[in-house]
């Protein structure tokens, strides 16, 4: 007998899919969700291939991009429960074919630790040079070439940006070399430990992180919609040099083996302990924010732990929820690049928790009195520490600045670009805590330094400082594309060439 809530988002599922499909103009969509360790319900809609006129099922291969990282994470946590190194060792004396380096003589070395919490310091490139060798094949080669190995792409070293431990920065060169380690210290290829150690003990047949027999015969095509013509367009199909960090396909009935594992049910890939290790913030800039965990990012929804991961690809969209504690998860696939996968994984998972049941701990935020003696100290632009490469997502979410000011008798927050564009109104969120707000959806928490000066907002793993206006921060912002296009000119030269 299932519990009420989760029955009345089963008996809706279907329907709930066609129309998200048919809504945001998707060409195929799946969904998976685990109860108790076991695939309660495997839903699909929609084609995998329109020219052939393919459905979706729940054995449609689909690229599953970052969600990689969390398999990689697990792979890597084997190697550590074998005793193979320490979580606080310096990668270097493990690495073969490359070196992590920084060019600071008194940094700390780059660890385990950094690299499964994103703080390392890589940011979210190598830098552009290498990216133009043509040994690495600009990080991206067509299916039927060989995919090089990530010393062609790094060359000897590979260069930090930032000093390890000192900000969190999203990094797909840093979980490339979670890849590169587990290779290194297994003495096999990642793909074959990866098989041989996850996916063959959890029964994940069609499951790789290369094209081969297993998944090439169902791979969905990853599709563009284009608004105007209201048609699909197949992008274009590349595989990643940096496997590990987003190049692995999975079908949802492969995915609900994969969460039940993480909630501990059928065959063991990892000791509970270890689990638990990975599902509680290893990096947090205050307890009431976003975690992150050893691959994981960790969220509380009221009194409910959830621990989650998303992905992005040339046409493809992935979304990972698993809330531990409650023995419940979900995953959500779609063969094109739009983010509806994300927020329906999300509100599937609310309702099946009960919604106003231990998710809302916090008071209304509109029956809390506002404090606008505070706000002059409040009042002023944020940034993130320096760094262009550590800084990539926040330029493309924010436009690398925020500025909170007063408008309309309100508290306001507002950025260069994105969501916060237009600006959003900041609402108390806490009755001890002033300087705790809600804004434009997201969690907003003001800190103060070791002198009780006002520096810094925080959001979810983000800190930005407060400083003094600069329109140089424009100027960046219209050169950003610059690298970007380089990059993409060197992709179009491959595959045209």
């Amino acid at each position: 007998m299932l519990p009420e809530t989760i029955q009345k988002v089963l008996d809706t599922a279907d329907p709930t899919l066609q129309k998200t499909l048919e809504d945001r103009n998707l060409p195929g969509l799946g969904v998976g969700i685990v109860y108790k360790g076991e695939l309660i319900y495997a839903g699909s809609a929609g084609k995998a291939n329109i020219v052939r006129n393919v459905a979706v099922t729940p054995e449609t291969v689909f690229r599953i991009a970052s969600v990689s990282k969390t398999f990689a994470a697990v792979g890597l946590m084997q190697l550590w429960e074998q005793g193979k190194f320490d979580l606080h060792d310096p990668i270097n004396e493990y690495l073969r074919d490359y070196k992590v380096t920084h060019g600071r003589r008194q940094a700390p070395p780059i660890t385990f630790h950094h690299l499964l919490t994103h703080t390392a310091g890589l940011g979210e490139f190598a830098p552009l040079h290498k990216y133009l060798s043509p040994t690495a094949h600009f990080n991206v080669v067509r299916p039927h070439k060989a995919v090089p190995p990530l010393k062609k792409l790094y060359g000897r070293r590979l260069p930090a940006e930032c000093v390890p431990g000192e900000k969190w920065c999203y990094a797909n060169n840093g979980f490339a070399t979670v890849g590169q380690l587990i290779a290194d210290i297994s003495g096999q290829s990642f793909s074959d430990y990866m098989r041989q150690h996850i996916f063959a003990p959890l029964g994940m047949t069609h499951s790789e992180f290369w094209r081969s027999d297993r998944v090439r015969d169902a791979l969905a095509i990853g599709y563009n919609y284009k608004k105007k013509q209201d048609n699909f367009k197949p992008v274009i199909d590349l595989e990643q040099v940096t496997t590990a960090a987003g190049a692995m396909y999975a079908t949802v009935n492969d995915m609900g083996r994969y969460i039940a594992a993480l909630m501990g049910s059928g065959p063991a890939i990892l000791k509970p302990e270890t689990l638990e290790m990975m599902y509680t913030p290893q990096y947090q800039l205050d307890e009431r924010l976003q975690g992150m965990g050893y691959g994981f990012k960790i969220d509380y929804w009221g009194d409910h732990r959830v621990v989650s991961h998303d992905g992005l690809w040339l046409g493809f969209i992935s979304s990972m929820f698993v809330a531990p504690d409650d023995d419940l998860g979900i995953i959500a696939l779609t063969n094109t690049a739009n983010s509806v996968a994300i927020s329906l994984a999300r509100s599937l998972l609310r309702r099946m928790l009960g919604e106003g049941r231990g998710l809302k701990k916090r008071p209304s935020a509109d029956k809390l009195a506002d404090t606008p003696q505070l706000w002059p100290e409040l009042v002023g632009h944020y940034g993130p520490k320096p760094g262009f490469n550590s800084n990539f997502r926040l330029w493309t979410s924010y436009g690398g600045e925020l500025e909170v000011y007063e408008a309309e008798n309100e508290l306001k927050i507002r950025a260069l670009k994105g969501s916060l564009k237009e600006g959003k109104t900041l609402r108390r969120a806490e009755v001890d805590d002033p300087l705790s707000f809600t804004g434009g959806g997201r969690e907003i928490i003001f800190k103060r330094n070791e002198s009780g000066e006002l520096d810094r907002l925080l959001i979810k793993l983000n800190e930005f400082y407060k400083r003094p206006y600069s329109r140089s921060i424009r100027l960046r912002l219209k050169l950003l594309p610059i690298p970007l296009l380089l990059i993409l000119v060197a992709i179009l030269w491959l595959i045209f060439k």
